[in-house]
């Protein structure tokens, strides 16, 4: 599609009413977040009332006995603190400019968590968990394996903890995959570890974006040292992530680039903010990346109806949410029932927030402060952010992420609208096609 053909990508999910969105023949109810298929009659009556703003959309719901569909309260119930993430390495082996952990230190001086401050964190977790719970631990950095001897002291550590109280426990790590060894394959396989591997393309578009401290590329480093894992993906759960920046929106070809190295699922995650302002997506920049997301959805549509398998992860989770019909009001779980605990035994509002005071939420000295949590969580519910009112998205979006929209507002709202509308169209034709797809 011709560059200037791009912003008609848009325009279709530009927000006509506060209410109602409509996909084709799908409606979404904004505030209930739930899909109803319309006749091609009633569909064509609805785009009808939609342009004509609120009044005649409620009007229209009305006559489709749509308007008494109940909408969930806007829940800001703080939850008990059931997943953790541990920010063990506070540094960092590779040097990617666009890094949101500003080199892996979150703009602080290179730290490791000590075993003693893990086991604290571990303990108050499990600790405030009845029996027959359950908890996630994460392992996070800069590179958190760096820090693999407190890894893996820390998962035998929680697991003994945790089997004294009746708790089930799982694990995951994030990492850049180039300090795995075969024993650390074996590990995570055995404690059933989910793996989420940063990779931003091919050989070429990754090294360039994701180079070493001195220089050096790493996708063959990355390749050789993940082979143990691909061996051993039945015991383990295996993904990657893309961070998708100016210099890498070609989506398609890095999906095809990954999947041939061996991931069965590939997501992809925008850039909004970076401490150093390289790398972040650009007003003229959202366009282009969801025309190249929609091309990657329509390769996933094609395959998945045909039986064949696309590791495109971004488009099987939308639909998968839609198909929940659960309203969302906050985009994620952080502060509601996650947090994270960096080097120093200090609690943010998640992963990204380590170091930063608009996160701050306690320490493991006086314990989680859960006065911020609640104000935090109070402040930060969709249903309390003015510009997401008139957004048919909100209840899908659920606001989007706190840490970005604290430090950079909503600069990619046309973007996510654009990339819902094509989800909700998908949905439509998966339940027509494919409605099995959802049960499995």
């Amino acid at each position: 599609m011709a560059d200037g053909a791009i912003p008609d990508l848009i325009a279709p999910s530009r927000p006509r009413s506060a209410h109602a969105h409509l996909a084709g023949d799908l409606l979404l109810l904004a505030d209930q977040a739930a899909v109803f298929g319309l006749s091609p009659e009633d569909a064509l009556r609805m785009s009808r009332a939609l342009a004509k703003g609120d009044g005649a959309t409620q009007a229209e719901l009305a006559r489709l006995g749509l308007d008494s569909v109940p909408a969930p309260m806007p829940d800001t119930t703080l939850q008990p603190v059931r997943a953790l993430a541990l920010t063990v390495s506070q540094s960092c082996n590779m040097a990617c400019g666009y890094c949101y952990a500003a080199g892996g230190s979150f703009g602080g001086p290179d730290t490791r968590m000590t075993p003693e401050v893990a086991q604290r964190a571990i303990d108050q977790l499990i600790d405030s968990t009845p029996p027959g719970g359950a908890v996630k631990i994460a392992f996070m950095g800069g590179e958190p394996m760096l820090a693999r001897d407190l890894i893996m002291g820390s998962v035998r550590h929680a697991r003994e903890r945790a089997a004294a109280r009746a708790i089930s426990i799982g694990f995951s790590m994030t990492t850049n995959g180039t300090l795995l060894r075969p024993e650390d394959a074996a590990f995570l396989a055995e404690q059933r570890f989910a793996v989420t591997v940063s990779l931003d393309g091919d050989r070429e578009t990754n090294d360039r974006l994701r180079p070493m401290n001195g220089g050096q590329g790493s996708f063959d480093r990355i390749a050789k040292r993940l082979a143990p894992l691909f061996d051993l993906k039945d015991r383990l759960s295996l993904s990657t992530r893309v961070t998708a920046t100016p210099n890498n929106l070609d989506i398609p070809r890095t999906v095809a680039a990954l999947s041939e190295l061996g991931f069965s699922s590939v997501g992809v995650s925008p850039m909004l903010t970076s401490p150093t302002g390289k790398g972040a997506l650009q007003a003229d920049d959202l366009p282009l990346l969801l025309r190249a997301m929609i091309d990657a959805g329509e390769n996933w549509l094609a395959d998945t109806l045909a039986g064949r398998p696309n590791a495109f992860a971004n488009l099987a989770t939308a639909l998968q949410e839609i198909h929940r019909g659960k309203a969302r009001d906050h985009s994620c779980g952080a502060v509601r029932d996650y947090l994270a605990v960096d080097a120093q035994g200090a609690y943010s509002a998640c992963h990204r927030f380590v170091n930063d005071p608009l996160g701050e939420m306690g320490d493991l000295d006086s314990g989680i402060d859960h006065k911020a949590r609640d104000t935090f969580l109070r402040q930060r519910t969709v249903t309390a952010q003015d510009s997401c009112q008139t957004c048919w998205a909100r209840k899908l979006c659920g606001g989007g992420c706190h840490h970005e929209v604290l430090h950079a507002g909503r600069p990619a709202c046309d973007f996510v609208r654009g990339w819902l509308h094509f989800a909700l169209g998908a949905y439509a034709r998966m339940m027509a096609e494919k409605p099995d797809w959802f049960d499995a």
